[in-house]
């Protein structure tokens, strides 16, 4: 790096070079890898998991911005072994209120029951996180490909020796 530097890209380049490139690639790796994760561990819980019958108590409610609110609904459901669990069902995060006294059909692993996933309707926000960090990575790939014609092509405006691509001149 410092013979590129020294070879005449200056160092804000290389920074705003890597911001732009890293930052965007970092953040869509990490979204891609959660939605992957998290998707895996719900397809592993229903297809080996405990299932239970869980009842809707009530709403969680979350604000967002612009007056926008989401309800998820608070369930509660019996193990196996008679342990009785209350949770938040994120997977069926809604714009409208869940009724309470539905009935949903879950998938939970014994050992962490409060972490269930509803056997039926999942997977929105996992398919979201994959999209949204895919385009983050071609917002990087096309970012890698800008910052690469600007700041390392010998015609760039960085590399100012006085010549123009083949033709030896000045230029005002």
């Amino acid at each position: 790096m410092r013979a590129m530097i020294e070879d005449g890209i200056p160092a804000f380049g290389l920074l705003v070079s890597a911001f732009l490139v890293l930052v965007p690639a970092g953040v869509g790796l990490f979204m891609i890898y959660r939605g992957l994760r998290h998707w895996n561990r719900a397809r592993r819980l229903i297809a080996t998991g405990e299932r239970a019958v869980a009842v809707v108590l009530d709403n969680a409610v979350e604000s967002h911005s612009h007056g926008r609110m989401s309800f998820l609904p608070v369930v509660t459901f019996r193990t196996q072994l008679g342990r009785e669990v209350r949770t938040v069902i994120a997977e069926k995060r809604s714009n409208l209120s869940h009724v309470p006294g539905t009935q949903h059909t879950v998938a939970f692993d014994p050992e962490q029951p409060e972490r269930a996933v509803p056997i039926d309707g999942q997977g929105a926000g996992m398919a979201g996180a994959v999209i949204v960090g895919a385009i983050f990575l071609l917002f990087a790939g096309v970012a890698f490909f800008m910052t690469s014609l600007i700041f390392l092509s010998p015609d760039s405006p960085v590399f100012d020796d006085g010549t123009f691509g083949d033709f030896p001149g000045t230029f005002p």
